[in-house]
């Protein structure tokens, strides 16, 4: 008796595996990193999975969906099957960078873009565009250094600087709004009534900053708060 139910066990499991066989298919590692690649790919994201290729999983006939497991956090990502989902796996991945060539290096950690010098600038040069490029860099590198190229152009390099380098708060002078000896506007008055004459910088200085200012018609100097490129309001009366 225990002979003849062992034989219909056996033969039970056997049509079992044969019929899962049939609709599904066990789901690999390297399956998850072919649907993980695609949508990285799509998304314009630099990570691969680190999963074993030979590493098995649930089976699954539908369709592999891929996400951050937390939001916009790529270390690691959550693979389900099917909407709604008959089960999921928590995957962990790697960034990495490109070389000039376009080559991958998985060595180094990607952050983020940020902006490089695209070939030599001399000191006091005005950045042009023509002068930057977006390269993808590991985080030890873009600690202080500028995501967008228009936040650098125009600014003047305080130093000399060799192609491919970062991009830096101390590689370029500050954005003044006025700087020494130029020609302002002094603006005084409230919106209704205002006065309006022309003057002479005679420090420099940011917008809100307050800057030493000289009536070009009185030559009386006094304090002001930069308001505008080229503006300021007196603190004193102009007269």
């Amino acid at each position: 008796m225990r002979y003849i139910l062992k034989i219909m066990t056996t033969l039970f499991v056997l049509m079992f595996s044969q019929t899962v066989s049939a609709n599904e298919k066990l789901i690999y590692g390297a399956d998850l990193k072919i649907v993980a690649e695609k949508y990285f790919t799509e998304k314009g994201i630099l990570h691969k999975v680190l999963v074993s290729d030979k590493r098995a999983y649930f089976p699954c006939a539908e369709k592999i969906f891929i996400a951050p497991k937390n939001p916009n956090d790529w270390n690691t990502i959550k693979a389900s099957c099917g909407s709604p989902e008959r089960w999921s796996v928590s995957l962990r991945t790697q960034e990495f960078t490109t070389g000039s060539d376009g080559s991958k290096d998985v060595d180094e950690p990607v952050s983020i873009k940020i902006v490089y010098t695209n070939r030599n600038i001399p000191k006091g040069k005005v950045i042009q565009p023509k002068d930057l490029v977006l390269k993808w860099a590991n985080s030890r590198s873009s600690h202080g250094a500028y995501l967008k190229i228009e936040n650098v152009v125009g600014r003047k390099a305080k130093r000399n600087m060799s192609g491919n380098v970062v991009i830096k708060a101390h590689h370029i002078l500050a954005n003044n709004a006025v700087n020494k000896n130029d020609t302002i506007l002094i603006i005084s008055g409230s919106a209704g009534l205002s006065i309006v004459a022309y003057g002479e910088a005679l420090s420099e200085g940011k917008i809100g900053d307050m800057v030493l200012v000289k009536n070009l018609s009185s030559n009386r100097k006094f304090k002001a708060i930069v308001t505008a490129e080229k503006k300021v309001s007196p603190i004193t009366n102009i007269n």
